[in-house]
This record gives structure tokens, sequence and C-alpha cells, in this order.
């Protein structure tokens, strides 16, 4: 019997600048000829697309059109400034929201990933169904794409591409068996270089060897796979995706509610085949981390220094 195996949709919380735990703080100073000079902060793992919105603005011009929206990636940078208008008294209120990844990311479609499993494994996929769809009457988000990748127990997940570390979840403890989601599942997200994000889930608990702000290459172990007390067994669930912003369409009609990511259709390095393609579901593929795709995205120095240490 085939079980219908769901994942739930990749929805991202904004936050606002009174989040205690926010790693995006927007700040002002008040500067020698009185302006006021906006900065911010991303004490983060990848790029945020931050947005400040002005709920009062008396007296003061913005050296910038309002509502303000930028990329910030990690580290401080300046925004905007303020400037007082002569014989104005002035006052200002505003808040922040963010969200992960950048505004319009010109994401590389063209990019081959390798299958996240040991080189000489053999594996098989399932694609995974939108919960919302499932229950809610919801249309997929733009190209859902979103896998299920039987591994065995103990098996090693490893980087389909390169990229930052950009956060871990290695705690959650799942409790019962024959289980078929959990939100709350073990995780590692990386942004990639094009600013896209891939998430692997479904890890031991306690098992994952990379941490944030981690770079890692193609190929580089990212820890043990769990699942034994799914229905479907030891898996990693992965998807690429990116920041894109779309009305929710319910029952054939656009809704207030939004979705937040884009996904990628993505090509593995099909050994067998000797070219990249999608997966079939339920076709056994040979897992293989040829240095061609390991090394594609590299540039000539970083090329030249891999090559040196990992080619004989």
């Amino acid at each position: 019997m085939i079980r219908l195996f769901t994942l739930i949709s990749l929805t991202l919380l904004l936050f606002t600048r009174t989040n205690a735990q926010s790693p995006i703080e927007v700040f002002y100073e008040k500067d020698n000829t009185g302006a006021y000079a906006f900065f911010c902060r991303n004490m983060g793992f990848c790029p945020y697309t931050v947005t400040v919105t002005f709920t009062e603005l008396t007296g003061l011009r913005a050296s910038v059109t309002l509502p303000y929206q930028a990329d910030v990636r990690p580290g401080q940078y300046s925004l905007f400034k303020l400037q007082p208008q002569p014989n104005q008294s002035n006052s200002f209120r505003y808040k922040v929201s963010f969200i992960k990844g950048c505004k319009q990311p010109k994401v590389d479609t063209a990019v081959v990933y390798l299958l996240p499993a040991s080189p000489g494994k053999r594996v098989s996929a399932t694609e995974l169904a939108y919960i919302g769809k499932l229950y809610a009457g919801q249309a997929d988000p733009k190209d859902w794409y979103s896998l299920a990748i039987k591994m065995n127990s103990g098996d090693t997940v490893f980087a389909a591409r390169r990229g930052t570390v950009s956060a871990v979840r290695s705690d959650a403890a799942l409790i019962g068996t024959h289980l078929g989601f959990n939100r709350d599942d073990n995780m590692v997200e990386i942004n990639h270089p094009d600013c896209s994000f891939a998430t692997y889930t479904v890890f031991r608990p306690k098992s994952i060897f990379v941490e944030p702000g981690q770079f890692v290459e193609a190929g580089t172990p990212l820890g043990i796979v769990g699942g034994e007390n799914y229905d479907f067994g030891p898996h990693v669930r992965f998807a690429v995706h990116y920041n894109y912003e779309a009305p929710v369409i319910k029952n054939g009609q656009p809704t207030d509610e939004k979705h937040y990511w884009a996904y990628v259709p993505v090509r593995f390095w099909l050994k067998d085949e000797q070219q990249a393609g999608r997966l079939v579901p339920r076709t056994l593929y040979l897992s293989d981390h040829p240095a061609s795709i390991i090394e594609q995205e590299m540039s000539k120095r970083e090329l030249k220094k891999w090559q040196k240490s990992h080619l004989k």
C-alpha cells in the first residue's frame, strides 16, 4: 500500500523591532547636523529583506522613498537619514519587519545538485504534497517541489550544494511511532550563493555535524538521517526555496494571506544516466559526488585551493 506523505508549507514569520531574539536590529543615531541616521545590524547568518515603515513622520524629510526596503547581509549597514525641516518641530514612529532572503533573488536554476547521500548508496524519492492543498483548499506555492529521499537507518546526509549554514535544529526528540509529519523535526538550512535556501529535515537528535555560520561545500556531511519512527521509514526531506511574496489562492480565489516562498524544481546529478535530471518517484538512484558538480560554483581561486587539498 502506498501511503500519502505530506509536508507543511515553509512559512516565515515577520518579526517586529520588539522581538528580543530578533536577528535584525534597526536603530538610529542623531548626528551633528540634527539628522537621524538609521542603521541595521544583521546578527543572523544569511541575508534578510528588511522593511522600515513610519507610522508617524512630522517635520522630517527622508533621504529615500518610504516605506524603505532593502536586502541586508550579515553585519552592520547604514540605511538612510531623516533630515529636519527648517522651523518645524519633528517627531517620528516606525516599525520594522523582515524575512529571510533577498527581495528579488536571481535564482540559478541551471545548478546541478548532488543526491544528499553517501557515494555508492542507492536512494529513492517521493514527491511531497503541499498540506495547504490537501486540507485547506489552497493552491500550491509557486513551483512547489519538495522531496522525501528514502535512506537507510544510520546513513549520513550530505550537502547537495555549497552555501552557508543559516539555521540548525538538533534537539527535537520525536515521541511515538507511525508518524507522518512533525513541523519541529531536526533540520539544517543552507543559504546558497544565489540567495536561495535548501532545507534538509529529519535528522536523529543531536546528530548534526554543522553549525550556523559555517560554510560548506557540496558533498559536506551534515548529519545522520532520522525517521525510524515514521511510516515512511528513515528519510531526509529536501526542498530549495527563495523569497517570493504572492497571495494564497484558495478555492481558485486570491486571499489576504501570503506565501513568502517559491520553490526550485531541482535537478540532481544522476550517475546511472550520466546527466542531470529530476527524480522519478520510487526509482532507485546511485549517489555519486563527482568533482565537476562539487566545483561548478567555485571561483578560479577557490577551485585551485580545493583541487590542491582534495584531488590527487
